[in-house]
């Protein structure tokens, strides 16, 4: 897959796409389903598919005094996940006020027409363009019949009744439901970061943690507690126990995230990268009233996830 960051990278090979566009912030099982069907639609047309989408997000510039919007994808996560599709590219585009200024029928104009002459445009129902969101997904029916492409608009997509939604998935975290965002995003809900040094109190404690800095500070985290998770270091994999919180017992303010690797034998992380997948919540961040019962706790989480991890090496296999 070809990324391309910005219009002035593009050549003319890249004309007569079949294009999709948004922030498609996740790429969760809805928003896979347009990129198929890019990808489908373009085989039909012999040409190639691509994705243009937004970085950093829209809201986050409309309304910089604001709480940012919380990421489930970076920008470089986004590539990850669409280089393992047949997608042909994908295109960035500064999200800057200019861009957020710029009328809807001169974005299609100028972009799509002029500058990629798009055989084919596929959005969600709810894809909205321009300025002041002013362009809606039916309005780029409009756009195609005066300028020639063709336009889908693919409808909204359920998970048992519910709609699967970027804001739902956020939400979700926020609860701590991770198992219930991955189904709705397909796959388990992941961040990266590097190992930083902490205050080594983990190793004190029978339980080595590792500190994860993260590469993305907008970057959405799950709700505080305890978490069964798969960490990759390198080539390497290894099942953890992961804290988000404030660490209560020893009454701390600071916000972290930590993970505990399971049969890992001593080896030094620190400045390495690593990519941590939540798989099930496990309990509350709770305030112990001495570190025995703290230490007790953790031997007891322990157990829990080992019996966890067979059930979901059996759930894997059936």
């Amino acid at each position: 897959m070809i990324v391309f960051n910005g219009i002035g990278e593009l050549g003319d090979d890249y004309k007569g796409v079949v294009v999709t566009l948004g922030v498609y912030d996740g790429l969760h099982r809805a928003h896979m389903n347009i990129v198929n069907q890019v990808i489908t639609s373009a085989t039909e047309w012999n040409t190639r598919s691509m994705m243009i989408t937004f970085d950093p997000h829209p809201r986050n510039v409309l309304d910089s005094s604001g709480s940012p919007v919380k990421q489930l994808t970076t920008a470089s996560e986004k590539v990850a996940i669409l280089d393992d599709s047949a997608l042909d590219s994908i295109l960035f585009l500064n999200v800057d006020q200019d861009l957020l200024n710029t009328d809807s029928e001169v974005f299609v104009k100028t972009v799509l027409v002029d500058k990629l002459n798009v055989r084919k445009v596929i959005v969600g129902y709810d894809y909205h363009f321009g300025k002041n969101r002013g362009g809606k997904a039916n309005r780029l029916l409009d756009y195609g019949k005066k300028y020639g492409f063709e336009v889908d608009i693919v409808g909204q997509i359920l998970l048992k009744n519910e709609p699967i939604r970027s804001s739902v998935i956020r939400s979700l975290l926020a609860d701590g439901n991770v198992g219930k965002a991955a189904k709705f995003l397909g796959r388990h809900y992941s961040i990266k970061g590097k190992v930083g040094h902490g205050s080594g109190r983990g190793k004190t404690l029978g339980f080595p943690t590792a500190n994860i800095d993260l590469d993305c500070p907008d970057k959405m985290i799950p709700s505080d507690g305890i978490y069964l998770t798969e960490c990759t270091v390198g080539t390497s994999q290894y099942y953890g126990i992961c804290n988000i919180g404030i660490r209560k017992t020893f009454d701390e303010q600071n916000r972290i995230i930590e993970v505990y690797l399971m049969d890992v034998d001593a080896i030094d992380l620190y400045g390495h990268d690593l990519e941590m997948k939540f798989l099930e919540r496990l309990r509350d961040e709770i305030k112990f009233a001495t570190s025995a019962e703290l230490i007790t706790q953790m031997k007891k989480d322990e157990r829990n996830c080992r019996a966890r991890i067979k059930n979901i090496m059996v759930r894997m296999e059936d």
